[in-house]
């Protein structure tokens, strides 16, 4: 096998195999735990709430089909599903889980690189690089990154892993799991597919006979990891959902090329370094020595595997493809709405972390054995290693400061103070914990609902309370800008009264100047003597009609109020009120549209 030619590593001074396995893993429980003690002083960010809402839905076939944005992703869906089952709301189990993954992809890495390098430091070299590089790191950080991520980096390696078992003779064990690892791993990223061209290129590596003979030898094993492509085509085809979109200008797509290529140069350089703030994550922000450092490096290291192993070049065009398809993908898909940013967030590079390391292990272990190679590759591992740390330490302190985590822990409290009957308005959670504009549902309710944290939600039996942007539950009232225009009763009991299946509107009178256009809440005073199922719409002036959505099922018999919303944002002309039993017998004494706030 091509990795067992004698390196400068090799020798006299070659560690024994199981001293290599135990260095492995013991650099995949320090490197996972220290993660998860930073990853656990940060939070939830929109989009782990927002799948843990769905998730919450269970695990029938139809909600793990169900697509997620435009992905999808049924591994995804699952892993949040058993979230909200086992422990919802709870970031610690989240962070054991990822701790779990993140150990067992550097093991996994550690032993492929020990098949294919045997008894050789470069082994644990690769390992530590693998282990530090921050393309990963950021993934594992944000639970939603990581349940993408992770699995694309364990079952990546492990189709790796069957890879060499094929190359070697070893062909029922590689098609026994390596296209069910390919399958597992689209499920939860479709992007991971990614990993066949690193595939391949190792196939080539690893390559002994001439191409005739080794493409007669390998087209059974290229054919069941097709089907597992079909097999996800045609999952993706039947209930996928992809966006719309376009390619940029060229102009800006050479800047996202120039910046999505300063990707792998700056993580041979330890890059990025530095991070600018996004919420409570990071976006690479590197100093423009790093991509020029990283450059260096690479140029180094093609010129070494062009003049001692070739075929590691291999590897290096599986990078170079990887980062290629990468930019592609962020610039059709994701340019329009988001300009450059997913250039700089590693969410979508951090499996580019796997490619990238065997390159540079299997160019590094071909340096001429002269006497100052091994301080030269020694320098250059410390260099590269302080600057990885600072990298972590940077991003690390950024995401130290995720207000997800008090204000989770406040609410809990004050909901455990408060006791099941605290009633609530369904406001938004606040922007420094969801993304407003981005998530489907920002509401409060269906978090504490998968949580299982018992509440009312805007029951007539009370004035609701406000949930303020601390977490502390707060008196609140509704702050009205428009009322609608009810007819005067003169001598009748009631002013606007629905009988049996009815239907009412009532033009709005603005109670300010303003005319804004929002997700307005509705408090309507009403006096009935049975249950009544009543529907609310706001007319806006372009006359679409919008419902508001109601909290209970009925209004319960009673004089009292009912609190509705918050409806689709749209501006205020009118209320439409909707009864549909023939027996319905309902008073509005009046109808007020505006949003709550907490009372001073």
């Amino acid at each position: 096998m091509r990795g067992n030619q004698a390196t400068f590593a090799r020798g006299r001074t070659a560690p024994e195999a199981a001293v290599l396995r135990a260095a492995i893993v013991a650099v995949a429980v320090v490197q996972a735990v220290v993660l998860g003690l930073l990853a656990r002083r940060g939070h939830w960010l929109s989009d782990d709430l927002e799948f843990l809402v769905q998730g919450g839905r269970g695990f029938a076939p139809s909600e793990l089909l169900t697509p997620l944005n435009d992905h999808i992703a049924p591994g995804l869906r699952f892993v949040y599903a058993t979230f909200a089952e086992l422990a919802p709301l709870n970031w610690d189990v989240t962070v054991a889980w990822r701790i779990l993954l993140q150990a067992l992809a550097i093991v996994l890495l550690g032993l492929l690189l020990l098949r294919l390098l045997g008894s050789s430091w470069w082994v644990l070299i690769g390992t530590v690089v693998y282990a530090l590089t921050s393309l990963s790191m950021p993934s594992f950080m944000s639970l939603s990154s990581g349940v993408n991520n992770l699995p694309a980096h364990v079952f990546g390696l492990l189709l790796l892993h069957a890879t060499v078992d094929w190359s070697t003779g070893h062909r029922r064990r590689a098609v026994a799991y390596g296209p069910l690892s390919l399958l597992i791993s689209l499920t939860c990223w479709e992007k991971s597919g990614l990993i066949l061209v690193t595939a391949l290129a190792l196939s080539l590596y690893l390559r002994e006979v001439p191409l005739r003979v080794w493409l007669r030898r390998t087209w059974p094993y290229a054919a069941a990891l097709t089907a597992s492509i079909v097999a996800f085509g045609i999952l993706y085809a039947t209930h996928g959902n992809p966006s719309a979109g376009r390619l940029p200008g060229w102009s800006d797509l050479v800047e996202l090329a120039g910046r999505s290529f300063a990707v792998p140069l700056g993580a041979l350089a330890g890059g990025p370094w530095t991070w600018s703030r996004s919420g409570a994550f990071g976006l690479a922000d590197a100093p423009a020595v790093v991509p020029v450092l990283g450059g260096i490096v690479a140029a180094v290291l093609l010129v070494i595997a062009w003049r001692r192993d070739r075929r590691v070049l291999l590897l290096w065009a599986a990078v170079g493809v990887y980062t290629a398809v990468t930019l592609m993908l962020v610039s059709y898909g994701r340019f329009s709405v988001f300009g450059s940013a997913f250039t700089v967030h590693y969410h979508y590079w951090s499996d580019l972390a796997i490619p990238l390391t065997l390159a540079v292990v299997l160019t590094a272990r071909s340096m001429p054995a002269v006497r100052f190679a091994p301080f030269v590759a020694a320098g250059a591992l410390l260099a590269w290693t302080v600057g990885a740390v600072v990298s972590l330490a940077t991003f690390a302190q950024l995401w130290d400061d995720n207000p997800a985590r008090p204000y989770f822990s406040t609410l809990r409290a004050e909901l455990e103070a408060a006791g099941p009957a605290v009633n609530l308005w369904d406001t938004p959670l606040p922007g420094t914990v969801a993304t407003v504009a981005l998530a489907r549902d920002p509401r409060i309710s269906p978090v504490l609902r998968t949580a299982g944290i018992p509440f009312q939600l805007q029951s007539s039996s009370s004035e609701p309370r406000m949930v303020d942007e601390t977490g502390r539950i707060r008196p609140a009232h509704l702050t009205t800008w428009a009322k609608a225009v009810v007819p005067p009763k003169g001598k009748k009991f009631c002013s606007v009264h629905l009988q049996g299946a009815h239907t009412i509107t009532l033009p709005l009178r603005a109670t300010t100047t303003d005319h804004p256009t929002a997700k307005w809440f509705a408090k309507v005073s009403y006096l009935s003597i049975r249950e009544h199922t009543v529907e609310v719409e706001l007319v806006g002036t372009n006359g679409r009609a919008v419902a508001v959505p109601a909290s209970a099922a009925a209004w319960p018999a009673s004089l009292a109020n009912a609190y509705l919303g918050p409806a689709p944002a749209t501006d205020l002309a009118a209320v439409r009120i909707r009864t549909t039993d023939p027996d319905s017998n309902l008073c509005i004494g009046g109808v007020e549209i505006g949003l709550p706030q907490v009372s001073q």
